[in-house]
C-alpha cells in the first residue's frame, strides 16, 4: 500500500494552521491581540481532489486559560487504510495584550499515543522543555512563540492593525525556529456553495520546503476558511470549512 497519501495527510494534520512571514519589511512582534471567542469548526481534508479525512478545530477557554484543540479523523480509503486520529493541543493564556503558550500536545494516534511529542513552556525561567520523538531539547525563550494552532491569532492581529508581514519566534518538530508569515491581499472564495471575501495569508518556516495558505473571512479571523498545503513534488493537501458551532 502507497504510504505516501498517508504521510501526507499527517503532515498537514501536524501542521495545520501557521507560521509567520517576512518579506522587505519585517515586524517582529504583534503585541494587541483580537478578543477571543469559544468555538467548534468542521471542516473536510483533501489529498489532491480525494476527501481522506474529517477534522475539527476546537477553542475553549477554563478561566484565564485557552485551549486550541485539532482532531483528525480518517475517511473512506484511508479509513480502510489506518484507524488513527491524531490530534494537536495547544494550551496558552492572554498577558498584557498577548498570549503566553504553555503546553504543546501533537499525537500521531490520538490520547493513546505512547509516544507524544511534548512542549513545555516555563516564562519564569525563560526556557522550553520539548520532547520528540524520545529525545528531549531544551531552549532559552525571548520572546512569543507560536505554533501551527496558534499561528491562526497571529493571522487575526495582522489584520485587526492592517501589518502586512511578521517574523516572530516558531515551534516546529522539536525546535524553536523562525517562521514568517504574509497577506497576500483579499480575494474571492467560493466555499459550501456561495461565495465569501477573504483575506489569504500565506506561510513558511525555517528547515520546512511547505508553504501553506490560509483563506479568513475577516469577520471570523481566526477560523480559517481554508488550508492549503504544498511542497514541491508532493500532492497539494486541502482542509475545507464546513460548518460552525459555538
Amino acid at each position: 500500500m502507497d504510504e505516501k497519501p498517508i504521510n501526507s495527510v499527517r503532515r498537514l494534520i501536524r501542521s495545520i494552521t501557521i507560521g509567520c512571514l517576512f518579506a522587505l519589511q519585517l515586524v517582529p512582534v504583534v503585541s494587541a491581540e483580537v478578543p477571543l471567542t469559544a468555538f467548534q469548526a468542521n471542516y473536510e481534508l483533501f489529498y489532491g481532489k480525494s476527501k481522506v479525512a474529517n477534522a475539527q478545530i476546537n477553542l475553549s477557554q477554563s478561566g484565564d486559560t485557552w485551549h486550541w484543540r485539532l482532531t483528525t479523523k480518517p475517511t473512506g480509503l484511508l479509513s480502510l487504510i489506518t484507524n488513527k486520529e491524531p490530534l494537536s493541543e495547544t494550551i496558552f493564556i492572554r498577558v498584557g495584550g498577548s498570549h503566553q503558550i504553555q503546553d504543546i500536545k501533537i499525537a500521531k494516534n490520538g490520547e493513546k499515543d505512547k509516544q507524544m511529542e511534548t512542549a513545555r513552556f516555563d516564562w519564569n525561567s525563560k526556557r522550553v522543555d520539548m520532547m520528540r520523538k524520545g529525545v528531549q531539547n531544551i531552549e532559552p525563550l525571548s520572546e512569543d512563540v507560536y505554533d501551527y494552532l496558534s499561528i491562526h491569532l497571529l493571522a487575526a492581529n495582522m489584520m485587526e492593525q492592517n501589518i502586512p508581514q511578521a517574523r516572530v519566534d516558531f515551534y516546529y518538530k522539536g525546535r524553536l525556529v523562525k517562521a514568517e508569515l504574509k497577506q497576500l491581499g483579499k480575494a474571492r472564495l467560493a466555499l459550501n456553495e456561495k461565495e465569501i471575501d477573504v483575506m489569504i495569508f500565506e506561510q513558511s518556516v525555517e528547515g520546512s520546503r511547505t508553504k501553506s495558505k490560509y483563506y479568513y473571512d475577516p469577520d471570523a479571523p481566526y477560523i480559517p476558511m481554508k488550508i492549503e498545503t504544498t511542497k514541491p513534488g508532493k500532492t497539494t493537501t486541502t482542509m475545507f470549512f464546513r460548518s460552525q458551532a459555538q
